[in-house]
C-alpha cells in the first residue's frame, strides 16, 4: 500500500496520515526499504515503554516488608537504613519509593506533622 501511495506521488507525509502511521516511521521504513510493509502488522506497537531497573530495586522488597511492620517509618529512617545495607543510590529515590507506597495503601504521610507557634 505503501509503495503505490508513493508511486501515485503522494509525499511522505499524506502516506502517513493514508495508512495512518507517523511520519517518522513513513521516512524509517523508506530509508530501511521496507515499502511493501503493512501498518497492521503485529510488529508495529506504540504503547509504554518497559520499566527501567533502577538502583533501589534490589531495596524495595525491604523497604516494602519495614513499612508493613512499621507504617510509622519515615523516608529519611528507611534511607539511612538501606544506605547501612549498601544502597548508593539518593535519598529523594527512596523518598519518591516511600510515597508511592503509601498512596497505593491510601495511608497518605504516616505520621501527621504538627505545627508550632511562633512567639
Amino acid at each position: 500500500m505503501m509503495r503505490a501511495c508513493l508511486k501515485a506521488g503522494l509525499s511522505k507525509v499524506a502516506t502517513a496520515r493514508m495508512i495512518g502511521v507517523s511520519r517518522r516511521t513513513v521516512y524509517n521504513w523508506v530509508e530501511a526499504g521496507e515499502l511493501e510493509r503493512d501498518p497492521d502488522d503485529d510488529r508495529l506497537q506504540y504503547g509504554p515503554r518497559p520499566p527501567r531497573p533502577s538502583q533501589l530495586d534490589p531495596w524495595k522488597p525491604v523497604i516494602g516488608a519495614r513499612l508493613k511492620e512499621y507504617p510509622e517509618l519515615s523516608a529519611a529512617a528507611l534511607f539511612r537504613e538501606v544506605k547501612a545495607d549498601g544502597y548508593s543510590g539518593e535519598y529523594s529515590s527512596v523518598k519518591r519509593y516511600v510515597r508511592g507506597l503509601r498512596k497505593k495503601a491510601g495511608r497518605g504521610k504516616a505520621v501527621p506533622r504538627t505545627t508550632r507557634r511562633r512567639r
